[in-house]
Order: structure tokens, then sequence, then C-alpha cells
């Protein structure tokens, strides 16, 4: 199976404009022979009325009076004559020259008055009858004939030249236009060449606006692509470091036993609790992650839930597991939400067990639920260190610890507000952090709040 080779902005240009030009040349051919040949139809067939006015009149039988008549009607002999059928059947032939006419040699143009006779050219015939006698008349076309000839041949060349002109100003626009393309094309094909490159924009052309609109959408496209990339790599590097130290710890407490074991007993359960240590570490981070990569292809049903009963059921279940005093403050309303009961669950329990790492046993922890027009907000607020502006920016961070120096004293992997910030986007919310007043930190998810029956009661 044949198929067409796929084309260029200039082949295509070029052959739309070439179709183009033909098709308006042979579209006024066409208008101007139909609109001269109808004038000069007209113009016979006026001249056929006043040779019938004057036949009427006059009995013509010869080609003297033929004459005659021709010139008082004001026509020229030599592009006219007439056969006159006489009422005896003989045929009397009026001819400007020596000349046979026979029925043979002529052909008749359909739906018209013209006819068609061999070497002496194109005439309009009309028939008229006066008495005894019927008159064949025939008006020379001549005129017709040269006048079309000279303008076929005029607009031919004109239509040639306009072709060789447009097509040269056709090449022009058509590397006017395609190259912009070309140039994004090439600066592409470089970018998917060399994934190392640092290059992270392609050119953008001014016009047309169209290629430059493309070039934008693919800048946006290539940065947003950037971005995970960088981050994808972000995320490997700092997972194969949290990995790493576990596994030296481990390593080593191992080698501590194999050689100075058998001497030195008392350091083996030592060594058993350390390698048990970093293994729970360990195992703690890698269900974190299996967390994290589940909730980037999670598909999330949500339904109406009262997040103030929810909220109020974690705190009770999570209050005797701490030594920080827990309160919770009830909405006034009901706070319906759409959203996902078990990810909520996941999300205010990591809040809280966040709050309760770092904040002293005696700070209270304070979970309010509050009921907008439109949303409602879970707030867990704490009373301890605090994040710092800068901090707070990069708080959703995979593996972002606000104080590295005490990464290793705060049991956590950096991943658990990174899992809290992906389970709000699939609950279509957001979580944010701010200050608390007098000190500590106060974490905020925002989610819509569905209006029911039940809620306006």
């Amino acid at each position: 199976m044949n198929t067409k080779a796929p084309r260029s902005y200039a082949t295509i240009i070029r052959q739309s404009f070439t179709s183009l030009l033909v098709a308006i040349g042979l579209i006024i051919v066409l208008t101007v022979t139909i609109t001269l040949t109808v004038d000069q139809i007209l113009r016979a067939q006026d001249q056929a009325q006043r040779l019938s006015a004057s036949l009427e009149t006059t009995q013509v039988s010869n080609f003297k009076e033929w004459l005659t008549v021709n010139q008082s009607s004001g026509l020229n002999s030599h592009n006219t004559f007439a056969m006159i059928k006489n009422s005896d059947g003989t045929i009397t032939s009026l001819l400007p020259h020596a000349g046979k006419f026979t029925a043979a040699n002529t052909w008749s143009v359909p739906f018209t008055h013209l006819v068609y006779i061999k070497h002496w050219g194109l005439y309009f015939s009309e028939t008229i009858h006066t008495g005894s006698r019927t008159y064949f008349l025939f008006i020379g076309m001549k005129v017709l004939v040269g006048n079309l000839h000279v303008l076929v041949s005029v607009l031919i060349i004109a239509i040639g030249l306009s072709l060789l002109i447009g097509l040269f100003f056709v090449r022009r626009l058509a590397r006017r236009l395609s190259d912009p393309t070309l140039q994004l094309a090439r600066a592409a094909q470089q970018a998917a060449a060399n994934p190392e490159s640092t290059q992270t924009e392609l050119p953008e052309p001014t016009e047309p606006v169209e290629i430059s609109q493309l070039a934008k959408d693919f800048n946006q496209l290539l940065a947003a692509q950037n971005g995970r990339l960088q981050r994808e790599r972000q995320f490997i590097s700092d997972a194969s470091h949290e990995l790493r130290t576990p596994i030296a710890t481990i390593r080593g407490n191992i080698k501590l036993i194999e050689r100075r074991g058998d001497q030195h007993p008392e350091i083996i359960p030592e060594s058993l609790g350390f390698i048990d240590q970093e293994s729970l570490r360990m195992q703690h981070l890698i269900e974190n992650l299996l967390h994290l990569s589940r909730a980037d292809r999670a598909e999330v049903t949500l339904e109406p839930l009262d997040l103030g009963l929810l909220a109020q059921g974690v705190v009770e279940h999570y209050q005797p597991l701490v030594k920080q005093p827990i309160t919770f403050v009830a909405p006034t309303s009901v706070a319906m939400v759409q959203g996902n009961q078990d990810m909520i669950h996941q999300i205010l329990t990591a809040l809280l067990d966040n709050a309760h790492k770092y904040s002293p046993t005696t700070a209270p922890i304070i979970v309010r639920v509050h009921v907008a027009p439109q949303t409602v907000t879970l707030t867990v607020a704490d009373q301890g260190e605090g994040i710092a502006e800068a901090d707070r920016a990069h708080i959703f961070d995979r593996f972002y610890r606000v104080d590295a120096s005490r990464s290793n004293q705060i049991e956590g992997s950096g991943l658990g507000l990174a899992i809290v910030s992906q389970l709000a986007r699939l609950n279509h919310g957001q979580v944010t952090v701010s200050g608390n007043d007098p000190q500590g930190s106060q974490f905020t998810l925002t989610l819509n709040r569905v209006v029911t029956d039940a809620t306006e009661k």
C-alpha cells in the first residue's frame, strides 16, 4: 500500500498557492469567455433581426440583391451569407466568395444558434420564413474567435508570469513560516539527544503567534518535566542517604560482634539493640516510601463525611498514647466535607505525631475544626520550638528536616509531611503551616465543604 510522503510547510503552501492561482485563472478565462461569447451572440442576433426585417420587405433571389440588403442593414457582406430554399425545394446559395456549402460540412453547437462550417469557421445561424421562401442566414463570428484567441493568450501569459512571481514570494513566505518551527524542532532534538544538558528552555520566536505560543507551551512542559525529574533525582539521592545510615550501622555492629564478641560478650546485647533500632528505623522508612508511592498512584473515592466526628474520634484514641494534653475544639455546626475517611484519618494522625515529637511533654496540643461558608478547616496547633519562616516553604518536601543536626535524635524519616501533603491533594484539599501564638507551629488542612440538609439544621 502506497502512502503519500509527508509534506513540508513550503511544499504545502507552494502547492496550495499554485492550485489557487490556476483555479482563479480558469475562473477568469471561463467568465470572460462566456461573457464575450454571450455579447457576440446577442450582437449577431440583433444583426439577424435587422436582416429579417429587410428580407420580409424584399424578395432576394441573387447575390447582387443580397449585397444590397446587407448594405441597407449596415452589415459586412464578407461576414454574412445566406441560403434560400424555394417553394419548389431548390436551394440558392448567396455566398460572398466561390465555394461549396453542404450540410455534411457543418456541426451545430447544442442549445445555441452557433454552427461550425468546415474550413470557413464559426457562424451564427437564423431561419427566416417569408412567403414561399425560407432564408437560412449565417453571420460570421470571426471577431469573437479572434478576440477569444487574443484574450486567452494574454490570460495564459499573465497567469504564467503571476505564477512565477508568486512562487518566488511563496518560497520566501514558506521559509519565514517554517524557519521558527524548524529551529524549535532542532532545539527539541538537541535537548532530547542530551538529557544531561543544562538547557531548560527552547527558543521562543516572536512570530508567527501560533509557533510562539507552541514554544511557550513546550517550555512550560519542559520546565514541569525538569522539575519532576529533579525531584525524582533528589528523592532517590535522599532515600539512598537515609537508607545508607541504618545499613552502615547494622553492618558496623555485626562486624563488631564478629571481631570482639568472643572476647567481650558484654557488647553483644548493646550491638543487638543498635541493630534492632536501626532495622526498625529502616523498616519505617521503607513503609513510608511505599505509602508515598501508593499515594502517587492512588485512585481515591471521595464521599461526604463529618470531619468533626472523625477528628474527635482520632483525638480520643490518640490521647492515651502521648503525654501531652490534647484539646479538641468542636465546630459550632456539622462539618460535612467531601473526602476519604481513611486518608483524612492518616493525615490527622501524622500531624499529631509531628506535634508530639517536636513539643515538650507538658505543652498542650489543640485540634480545632472550623466551618466556613465554602470550606472546612482542621487545625493542629502545638507549642513546640516552631518552624522558621525560611523552612516553611520546604517543610512538605520529601526527606526535608528542619534541623539536620537533630535528625538522629528525633524519630522519623522526613517523609511524614510529604505524605500528608500528597494525601491532602488526593482529597482535593490543601495543607499549610504557620506560626502559633505565643510559640510553636500550626498545621491547617482545608477541605471543600458539602452543604446538605443535615448541615443546615
